[in-house]
């Protein structure tokens, strides 16, 4: 349930028990009334007819027609009755002096009485069916039931707007958070209201954007570091070690070690090599300079880096290229595909086939064209357990294309989502895996290169 829904389910609720709170409040006030307006009624009339009957006489006095559903009745001392006017029940009861209130038969209606003791024994009963202010009363209580049904509906309208409008700040400040990228950590979300809780959690998170850009860039500056710093060794030890090995000065036994260490050397370099290249696929974002570039032109170029390590293994490439002149960075492009390529020669079967397909696509609306480069081997795959960190650095050693160091496909996805693009994985069909990487791109021509 989100928050904008619970503002406005409270807001509802305590407005619907304040308003029922004061229909209740009314309909009390208003039943109290007509009950205190027809006892003192009665009670006046009581008062009247008690009067009249020391000086008029009897059947005179009980009958008074300004006082419509008003009854009066005279008992004798043994409850008969002397004398009622019309519309009194039949068979009233003793009553107490003073105001009463009761049913004369069971389930039958409600009477408000007033009784009065007169000379000779006699009881002056005045009354009047409650009915009609039972009526009113239940015609009040719908009234208020409806209005307040009306309102709670209203005050639901209303709390939909209210939460959204207070909640809108959020909205636009997740929106802004979601945009920044991978390689955008130069961003900052804007302050409007830096005096309300919004803008205070806003320029909280803009420290916390602040301290973890910093964070990056020491840590990339650091990887950046070593890796050239070791460089130089490394490229001194295997010159040394190439140097060593070819000469006759080494004896047989001391030549397996010293291979092992040449092998060790370069697999260091390699290392370096690769941390050099995420390093600097992580240091640029979007805003850097892209150029207009044929998309076979580019493939070729990737193909080439792999093309040792393709002969080695006897794998072929086959490609599948829309000709298009599209603008990218070259430089990103080439990272991305030639370790995509690079992964899928390294862990396919020896002797078999990698296919590569490039195509470009219309892309959503709004947004562009797109060009999607999809790399397919017949490898082991990966397992479904392993996917989530299939991106993240050193995570998956064992379908990497960087000698088994775990970076070529971390370099090949900060490559891509450095420039705003997005890359994936998935099964292929028969066995195998489609790694797969799609950028922006402006200017699209037609037709097909195949290879």
């Amino acid at each position: 349930m989100t928050i904008r829904l619970r503002l406005t389910l409270w807001y509802g609720l305590t407005f619907a028990i304040l308003i029922g709170l004061a229909g209740a409040v009314v309909w009390w006030q208003f039943d109290a009334r007509l009950r205190e307006s027809l006892a003192e009624e009665l009670r006046v009339h009581a008062e009247d007819v008690a009067t009249s009957l020391q000086q008029r006489d009897t059947a005179v006095s009980v009958v008074d027609p300004t006082r419509p559903g008003v009854f009066t009745a005279l008992l004798g001392p043994g409850n008969e009755t002397i004398a009622a006017a019309p519309g009194t029940p039949p068979d009233l009861p003793q009553l107490p002096p003073g105001a009463s209130s009761r049913s004369l038969t069971a389930g039958g209606p409600r009477y408000e009485f007033y009784t009065v003791r007169v000379p000779a024994g006699r009881l002056l009963i005045v009354g009047s069916s409650l009915a009609e202010l039972e009526r009113s009363a239940a015609g009040l209580a719908e009234l208020l039931l409806a209005i307040g049904a009306a309102c709670a509906a209203g005050a639901l309208v209303v709390g939909w707007w209210l939460a959204g409008r207070a909640l809108s700040p959020i909205r636009r400040m997740t929106r802004e958070a979601d945009a920044i990228g991978p390689g955008e950590l130069d961003r900052r979300l804007a302050v409007n209201h830096p005096g309300d809780e919004v803008g205070r959690l806003t320029a909280t998170l803009n420290g916390l954007l602040a301290r973890i850009e910093d964070g990056v860039r020491r840590e990339r500056s650091f990887v950046s570091g070593a890796a050239h710093d070791l460089r130089t060794p490394i490229a001194a030890l295997r010159m040394q070690l190439d140097v060593l090995l070819r000469g006759d000065l080494i004896p047989e036994p001391a030549r397996a070690p010293l291979e092992d260490a040449s092998r060790d050397a370069i697999d260091l370099g390699e290392l370096a090599d690769a941390l050099l290249g995420l390093a600097d696929a992580q240091s640029i974002g979007p805003h850097e300079a892209v150029e207009d570039v044929v998309l076979p032109l580019l493939v070729l170029r990737a193909e080439g880096d792999v093309e040792r390590l393709a002969r080695d293994r006897t794998v072929r490439i086959e490609q599948r290229v829309d000709e298009a002149s599209v603008r990218v960075s070259a430089v990103r492009f080439h990272q991305a595909l030639s370790n995509l390529l690079a992964n899928a020669v390294r862990h396919g079967p020896e002797g078999g086939t990698v296919e590569l397909e490039a195509r470009i696509e219309p892309g959503a609306p709004g947004l562009g064209p797109t060009v999607l480069v999809e790399v397919a081997d017949r490898g082991p795959g990966i397992d479904p357990r392993a996917r989530a960190d299939l991106f993240v650095p050193f995570a998956m050693p064992r379908r990497d294309a960087s000698t088994a160091h775990g970076l070529g496909l971390a370099t090949a996805a900060a490559a891509v989502r450095s420039q705003g693009g997005e890359i994936g994985y998935r099964d292929r069909d028969g066995g195998g895996a489609v790694f797969w990487f799609r950028l922006p791109i402006q200017s699209p021509l037609t037709g097909t290169v195949r290879a």
